[in-house]
């Protein structure tokens, strides 16, 4: 039986990014720092093949100014849950579908489309989640420049002030 420290503790033997990014919020619980895409991609295999991670049962998305954030939550046999996140610039918001090894995860990744403007790469070809039809491209609900207030619901338009999409494009 792995504890939770014993986890963490083999972990940044094996990769010295993750020292001091892992920590157990409280028993059967171990969460990271958020890790950039090429760090993701390095510790995940080793997590899934090495480590008994096999299971996946969401990604949540978040946004976090700048970037956007991407929050897997992965099990092993033994009830652990390991909350591994990677961020991604909003100006460049790629991320690789995990959908592959942990198919429980697709309409998750969809989510992060529709929602945030992620940019899944490798997510198989599929409807657009969970937003109506006819949504307007480009307007992400869950970002927090987004502002509810400029969306009329009866066009399916998103029409904020002059001032705030000159300040969105960066003019003044």
């Amino acid at each position: 039986m792995q504890t939770e420290e014993a986890i963490i503790h083999k972990l940044a033997e094996k990769f010295s990014i993750l020292k001091d990014k892992l920590y157990v919020q409280r028993s059967k619980r171990i969460i990271s720092e958020f890790l950039t895409r090429e760090e993701f991609e390095q510790v995940l295999p080793y997590l899934r093949d090495k480590m008994g991670f096999y299971r996946a049962s969401h990604v949540v998305g978040t946004d976090e100014g700048e970037d956007l954030g991407f929050i897997y939550l992965l099990t092993n046999d033994e009830g652990i849950i390991l909350a591994l996140k990677e961020k991604a610039p909003k100006s460049d918001p790629k991320i690789s579908s995990l959908s592959g090894d942990y198919p429980s995860l697709e309409f998750h990744e969809r989510e992060l489309v529709s929602l945030f403007g992620a940019e899944v790469e490798g997510l198989p070809a599929g409807p657009s989640y969970p937003l109506p039809d006819g949504w307007p491209e480009g307007n992400y609900p869950l970002r927090k420049e987004w502002n509810p207030e400029y969306f009329d619901q009866n066009t399916m338009t998103y029409n904020p002030p002059i001032d705030d999409k000159e300040k969105e494009g960066g003019k003044k």
